[in-house]
């Protein structure tokens, strides 16, 4: 059987966590981290990918070189091709590489080598959610309403939580005359886009480090938070007490 450090080595993450799941030992803390990284590329927050990065990079310095890594992740954010195109067959990077080049392909009006690269995105990363809903967009864009509509709704069992593919999909039960679907998934979209992305947790891999904390949500009101009453209460207490007739 091939080594699982090797097996992480060439990115067969769900291998490795399987293995790890069955009780074999291995670098959890680092698998851990990779499967983070590809989490917040798949949502492409390249700026959290980043962050990571630096954070925790020495944590998987023995499967990808950390510095290609953040030069990588910065060609798909300032989306240049000739830079891109070194990744694509990347163990690590290469699904995103493809993802970056699909959109590219798209702006340049090319459907079609779009479809291709998406459809390659896939093969290095078969639950990247982002390229599925892109590859769904070109099929309701094509007028494969019905199967578009599978499409997202393929997406959303593997992220329920993404607010992109809530969006899209309800406007492809518009088109369908389903209104009622319609409006759910659209408002479903609109208040999860208004939430900051969740850091996926670690706990995932037996073994490895507790889960580090979520971003801060903040209530509606700020700092005052579900106290707001409590504050207005204060506040109209002072202006009786100044305005308070000798």
């Amino acid at each position: 059987m091939e080594e699982l450090d090797q097996v992480i080595r060439l990115g067969r993450y769900e291998e490795a966590r399987g293995r790890i799941l069955a009780g074999e030992e291995g670098n959890a803390d680092g698998l851990a981290v990779l499967l983070e990284l590809r989490d917040w590329l798949r949502l492409k927050e390249y700026d959290k990918a980043q962050k990571l990065l630096e954070q925790d990079g020495d944590l998987i310095a023995g499967y990808l070189d950390v510095s290609q890594a953040k030069a990588a992740i910065e060609a798909f954010d300032l989306e240049d091709e000739n830079k891109i195109a070194a990744y694509l067959d990347h163990p690590h990077l290469g699904a995103e590489a493809w993802a970056a080049l699909g959109l590219l392909r798209i702006r340049s009006g090319n459907r079609e080598e779009a479809r291709q690269a998406f459809d390659r995105a896939l093969l290095a990363d078969p639950g990247h959610y982002r390229v599925k809903t892109n590859l769904a967009n070109l099929t309701l864009e094509a007028g494969q309403t019905d199967e578009a509509i599978r499409m997202y709704e393929e997406v959303l069992k593997l992220n329920p939580e993404y607010a992109l593919a809530h969006h899209n999909l309800g406007a492809a039960y518009r088109k369908k005359g389903q209104i009622d679907k319609s409006v759910y998934h659209i408002k479903r979209g609109q208040r999860l886009q208004m939430q900051p992305a969740a850091r996926p947790p670690r706990s995932i891999i037996p073994g490895a480090s507790a889960p580090l904390p979520q971003p801060e949500r903040r209530p509606f009101l700020g700092s005052f938070g579900n106290r707001w009453w409590l504050w207005l209460l204060v506040i109209v207490v002072v202006y009786l007490l100044l305005n308070r007739q000798p």
